[in-house]
């Protein structure tokens, strides 16, 4: 399968069996999949599945400890807030370029402080912002 070129449900699939390469999964592809799961199953199940998906899909590839639930929640209240606004837009590409912000891997920084963010107890747990607020997510 081409990276480049993997329909939804290919990504999709391919993230849940551990079989899309390690090497091409970066910040678009965990927006891509919390778009996917928000719009699919909603707030609550969806960020249920964001995050199981994402600590399995880590522990396959050797890197269990790489999950953080603090910034796991903080990106999917973003994608969420950006899925209200454009409930209907697809393709995805179509979304993100109708919601640039979600490109800025930096985009936390506006609502943490890095030392917070980097603590190992962000990682494990939700810890709220303590620079602005993020917007709402259930």
């Amino acid at each position: 399968m081409n990276p480049e070129t993997a329909s939804d449900e290919e990504f999709l699939t391919a993230v849940e069996c551990a079989q899309w390469p390690g090497e091409h999964f970066g910040h678009r592809e965990h927006v891509r999949l919390a778009w996917l799961y928000l719009r699919r199953h909603g707030s609550a199940e969806g960020y249920e599945r964001i995050r199981g998906t994402i600590q399995k899909y880590a522990t396959a590839l050797g890197a269990p400890g790489k999950y953080h639930e603090t910034v796991t929640r903080a990106w999917s209240a973003h994608v969420y807030r950006a899925l209200k606004e454009t409930p209907e837009l697809e393709p995805f590409s179509a979304f993100q370029e109708a919601h640039p912000g979600l490109r800025d891997s930096k985009l936390l920084s506006h609502h943490y402080r890095k030392e917070t963010l980097e603590a190992e107890g962000a990682r494990r747990e939700w810890v709220a912002p303590d620079v602005s607020p993020l917007p709402a997510f259930p």
